[in-house]
């Protein structure tokens, strides 16, 4: 008899235990979300929140007379916010907006469109990308006037990221000269030399970070606009350019020669006005090398 009033005595001191943690953890949790939930949140923001460069737009680079030889030109990623508009025709808003986009990119059906906007929605996402096509600046604007896009960034949702490309008119005429300049900073011609002028000032803004790693831009007061880059100009006509090319391209074939290299200099001003080296590769195909040369260029 003893040993089972024991045995009850234990098995009731086991369940009042385990009752006692399992109460401290409900409270622990009670208290964390509604006394301290305020703290954390924000903790959870600090962290998740970080100021990001934006890079500025680079200047352009010009031959003589005006003729541009280099520029960038805008490509925006579309976005929105779908927890931002809180009008009261908001479902029939995204209707519009998602009979719009699938016309627009021809990528998937309205329904589809819709149904990935009100889930995000319903899931309290603030950031959903629409398409990973990218528009020009013309498309953006007509984008503007559509259904919640023209409510703007703080009414409707809607975020333009803005991605500049570099851009040549003329193709790869005088490639090498004009030149490049990737990601880690390495490259060659104009671009890499003058890139102190052509880079500009980038500026700051706040970005917050969420879910599969992305960054989401948001508008905040402190933000610093980035400095466009200074345009400069250089000597280098592109009708002579041409012909210098052209012509020497003629010769190598002509001449089966390895290699060759034109300069046209204007005499009266010592400005170089064409410049150009051509090499035969392995499979006897003449390819275009520029010889890079500042002098004769102006800032």
């Amino acid at each position: 008899m003893n040993i089972k009033k024991s045995i009850l005595l234990r098995v009731r001191l086991s369940f009042l235990a385990v009752l006692l943690i399992a109460c401290s953890i409900f409270y622990r949790i009670g208290h964390i979300q509604m006394a301290e939930g305020d703290k954390w949140r924000q903790l959870s923001e600090d962290i998740n929140l970080k100021y990001r460069p934006v890079k500025a737009t680079r200047g352009n680079i010009y031959g003589t007379e005006g003729s541009l030889l280099a520029t960038s030109l805008p490509f925006y990623r579309v976005a929105i916010d779908p927890s931002i508009d809180k009008s009261t025709d908001w479902k029939a808003s995204f209707d519009s907006l998602a009979r719009n986009l699938s016309a627009f990119y021809k990528d998937r059906s309205a329904n589809a469109y819709k149904r990935m906007i009100l889930d995000a929605r319903n899931d309290g996402k603030k950031y959903l990308i629409l398409n990973r096509h990218q528009i020009n600046y013309q498309e953006k604007i007509v984008m503007s006037n559509w259904p919640v896009f023209k409510k703007g960034r703080m009414g409707g949702g809607v975020i333009f990221e803005k991605i500049d490309k570099r851009y040549r008119p003329f193709k790869n005429l005088a490639g090498r000269t004009i030149g490049f300049l990737n990601e880690d900073q390495y490259g060659v011609g104009l671009e890499y030399s003058f890139n102190e002028y052509l880079q500009g000032r980038n500026g700051e803004a706040l970005f917050q970070k969420i879910v599969g790693g992305s960054w989401k831009p948001l508008h905040d007061a402190d933000d610093i606009k980035p400095t466009d880059g200074f345009d400069i100009v250089t000597t280098l006509d592109v009708n002579i350019q041409d012909v210098a090319e052209s012509v020497l391209l003629r010769q190598l074939i002509s001449k089966d020669a390895a290699f060759g290299s034109v300069i046209v200099m204007e005499v009266a001003t010592g400005h170089i006005k064409a410049i150009a080296n051509l090499e035969k590769t392995n499979n006897l195909m003449v390819t275009a090398s520029i010889i890079i040369m500042q002098s004769g260029n102006k800032v």
